[in-house]
């Protein structure tokens, strides 16, 4: 792990705690600006690392907490098959942006510049609110996410072209940091019990884990049901050195 990007993220979930904290009066309600953000729920299209799916054992450490925001009106929690990192989000299936038929390709012309990725840890921890709107663990990843965007971006040409509209890419270089979310915000409530409950778990480690392969999904978030099966679409593995000897899809 590159200690100024694993600083680098400490602060910034420091800053989001004390924005947090600083605020007064209800929360946001994620879930109803997301059917804004989602043009009406269609469902997005992105490359995720759905972790809750690959190793559902790792977060059993965070059950007593999410078992505490479950009893919360002020948090709606997702189930651990849920728990995702979302790095690129390529677009929502609608006419004017993404067609089902288009989503091969994107992982087609993705691959062979992931294959040449080598596998990285991630070390996940630490607990934070974002925009008023979200729960998130922390994921200190060596700003390997941000290479993976970049070399993503160069492959697909979809993804290069939302990539230039990325608020966090900037002059001087990718912001993006990695999160998991574990609990959203209803805008129910008392922000005050949102704060008490995680107090306790700022500080929470959970260990390391590191994924061989980075993978594209379909998230169909609906109205009904916010948390059906993430769909993986693609699985790519990430050789590193490997990737030379011999061909790989």
């Amino acid at each position: 792990m590159t200690t100024d990007v694993a600083a680098t993220y400490r602060e910034q979930r420091e800053r989001d705690w004390a924005d947090f904290r600083s605020r007064n009066g209800s929360t946001q309600d994620y879930w109803g600006l997301w059917e804004q953000r989602s043009f009406g729920w269609k469902v997005p299209i992105d490359f995720v690392q759905p972790l809750g799916i690959e190793s559902p054992s790792f977060f059993e450490p965070l059950q007593p907490l999410l078992d505490a925001l479950g009893e919360l009106e002020e948090v709606e929690v997702p189930p651990v098959e849920w728990l995702h990192a979302t790095y690129i989000q390529i677009g929502f299936m609608r006419p004017f942006d993404i067609l089902w038929s288009q989503v091969e390709t994107f992982y087609v012309n993705a691959a062979p510049r992931i294959h040449r990725l080598e596998p990285f840890p991630l070390h996940i921890g630490g607990i934070s609110v974002a925009d008023d709107e979200r729960i998130y663990l922390g994921i200190d990843d060596g700003g390997n996410y941000r290479e993976a965007r970049r070399v993503i971006g160069l492959g697909v040409p979809k993804v290069y072209e939302r990539m230039r509209e990325d608020p966090l890419l900037t002059d001087d270089g990718d912001a993006y940091i990695p999160t998991i979310d574990i609990g959203y915000l209803t805008g129910l409530g008392d922000r005050e019990r949102v704060i008490e409950a995680l107090e306790p778990h700022r500080e929470i480690a959970l260990g390391t884990m590191t994924p061989n392969k980075l993978k594209m999904a379909r998230m169909p978030i609906q109205p009904h049901a916010h948390y059906a099966g993430i769909d993986v679409v693609a699985e790519i593995p990430m050789y590193g050195e490997d990737a030379r000897k011999g061909y790989h899809n």
